[in-house]
């Protein structure tokens, strides 16, 4: 095609780099601050390594592929290399159970369509990331023009209970053919993505079209699926690559020091966790320490990011280190009004920590008006009590510095002395003036810095 001979001449053979295979690297995207931020991160490091490889090593070019209302820029095209295409309709997406990840094979496909996009692919080969991947070492070309190289997932091993599902989009297929892959990561030739994406879109669509297949398959990972049947049902099979990347947490274990030198790709998929003191928090806990992509979804994770707890693993370190340096070395990465990795575990507090708490006793049971509006209590056993619904209140844990800075962005990222108070899907932090008569208390919004005032009623500790 006119493309791929494009592409070709675009990536010819360097007689100063013998056996040099480049690829261009694809990062797929859509218009959110929860993926602008990782692709920050993830186009900072990939510059990084890519300088780690030289002139002659396979990474090329890069190109952030964005879905977006009507195709229009995010404004992040000045400092990464950017596409738009229109993203699908509310209404799609809606009908397949809000499903966002659809997407990402319908940017594909669009791409692949468009000569003109295309021309924006440098090489035959491109490597298809996602936004929460971070490179820890320059990746080599590990695809054939026939063999696509992918990640092998535990959770993507088809079996026979599957079939059904499988032989709905695919008649002749069965479990047996497919390969434990997804779309991502994937280093593959351009003719074979040209050919499976039209059946990675349309076997996703039929996926989520009902809630059949969600008996047999995770909806989460069914995009996942539906590139693995569409793959299979055009008879390419892959070379599986273990150490394409990790997605290490705080119950991984003992993780090697050398760890990033053994794969190459950090994918955060999941949140680290850890207390305090250097242990793991448990199953589906946030952390007292809390290192997740998820805090971030409307806002910058803030620069310095405070380190792990002694004790966590080496993983823990590397990546908050690797999400420190990228922000550090943006210069146009914003002031952020969130927490940083310490303040979000945000629970009712327990009867030990209302005993090691001078303020959570004082505060129990007493009530208050919230911007002038009475009804709001902090009622026993960490219920709170507001005239907008029900919520949350309790300790904040301490993060490093803050506790004698007085402004709202220190309340928010390092208070000492602060309450949390959650409630109507939004997160409080909540600084007490007992000095004043009647008491009073500022609450500072995590995410924006809204502040507002409360005034004691009645009830609790002030009296105590």
């Amino acid at each position: 095609s006119a493309s791929a001979a494009s592409a070709s001449a675009a990536s010819a053979a360097d007689p100063a780099c013998p056996g040099r295979r480049p690829y261009h690297t694809l990062l797929t995207s859509q218009a959110t601050t929860y993926q602008a931020w990782q692709s920050r991160i993830m186009y900072y490091h990939f510059v990084k390594q890519r300088k780690l490889a030289g002139p002659c090593g396979d990474m090329g070019g890069f190109t952030r592929l964005v879905a977006s209302e009507g195709g229009k820029p995010d404004g992040l095209e000045g400092e990464i290399p950017s596409v738009f295409v229109p993203q699908l309709p509310a209404s799609v997406i809606e009908s397949h159970f809000h499903f966002g990840v659809l997407n990402r094979p319908e940017s594909v496909r669009q791409l692949l369509a468009s000569p003109a996009l295309l021309r924006q692919i440098t090489s035959d080969f491109v490597l298809v990331l996602e936004t929460d991947h971070v490179l820890m070492q320059p990746i080599p070309n590990l695809a054939t023009r026939t063999t696509p190289a992918a990640f092998t997932f535990g959770y993507m091993h088809a079996h026979a209970s599957q079939d059904w599902v499988i032989q709905r989009y695919w008649p002749e297929g069965s479990s047996a053919s497919l390969d434990p892959v997804g779309p991502s990561p994937l280093l593959i030739h351009l003719d074979q993505l040209r050919a499976i994406a039209p059946r990675w879109l349309n076997f996703l669509l039929g996926l989520r079209s009902n809630a059949d297949a969600e008996r047999v398959m995770q909806g989460w990972v069914q995009e996942m699926w539906g590139y693995s049947i569409a793959a299979a049902s055009l008879g390419v099979k892959h070379r599986l690559v273990r150490n394409f990347q990790v997605e290490y947490g705080a119950s991984a274990g003992r993780i090697p020091p050398e760890f990033p030198t053994l794969s190459y790709i950090f994918h955060y998929t999941y949140g680290i966790e850890y207390t305090l003191q250097g242990r793991p928090q448990g199953v589906m806990q946030i952390g007292e320490w809390s290192l997740d992509k998820r805090h971030y979804g409307a806002d910058h994770p803030p620069r310095g990011l405070q380190l792990p707890p002694d004790g966590a693993n080496a993983a823990a370190f590397w990546l908050t280190r690797a999400w420190n340096e990228a922000s550090a070395g943006i210069p146009a990465w914003p002031d952020s009004h969130s927490m940083g990795t310490v303040g979000w575990r945000r629970n009712k507090p327990t009867a030990d920590e209302l005993a090691a708490s001078p303020l959570a006793r004082r505060v129990e049971g007493s009530r208050w008006s919230w911007s002038g509006v009475a009804g709001f209590e902090f009622a026993r056993g960490g219920e709170l009590v507001t005239p907008w619904g029900k919520g949350v209140w309790g300790l904040v844990s301490k993060a490093a510095g803050g506790a004698d800075d007085p402004s709202k962005d220190a309340q928010v990222k390092a208070c000492a002395d602060c309450l949390f108070a959650d409630f109507a899907n939004a997160n409080h932090n909540v600084r007490f003036s007992w000095d004043a008569d009647p008491p009073t208390f500022r609450s500072v919004r995590v995410g924006d810095l809204q502040e507002v005032a409360g005034k004691w009623l009645g009830g609790g500790g002030p009296a105590a």
